[in-house]
């Protein structure tokens, strides 16, 4: 039995948001950046490989819901990391909630390129 795409990718966001949040708790800010790229990688390798296997169509619908929806998973993932980044400095993590903001700040410039991309997109 073949796993499905969902799946997979289900899993894989679940492995990137497990190993981000151990390596921003273990203080290893650089194991949190190269998870998050990765992950990225990760994703597009799964999307490439799932999608060489179908018929493309594009046309102009297809790259708004596309744009729409990266950019929407941008602002969903830099609003959990900013989530994040209260909680330790609330607590008075200083040190872990400054090392948060490196994949949080990566998060912000994707959302911006994101959204530059859906406003000339549209």
């Amino acid at each position: 039995m073949k796993p499905s795409y969902e799946s997979l990718l289900a899993g894989l966001i679940a492995v990137i948001v497990i190993g981000l949040a151990y390596s921003t708790k273990s203080g290893r800010a650089s194991l949190a950046v190269g998870i998050f790229l990765l992950g990225i990688l990760l994703v597009y390798a799964l999307n490439w490989y799932y999608n060489s296997r179908v018929e493309k169509m594009e046309d102009e619908r297809t790259e708004i819901i596309r744009a729409k929806s990266a950019r929407n998973a941008f602002a969903v993932i830099s609003v959990a990391l900013f989530f994040e980044y209260l909680g330790e400095y609330s607590n008075g993590n200083t040190e872990t909630a400054t090392k948060l903001l490196i994949p949080l700040a990566l998060g912000v410039i994707a959302l911006v390129i994101s959204q530059y991309h859906y406003e000339r997109v549209m």
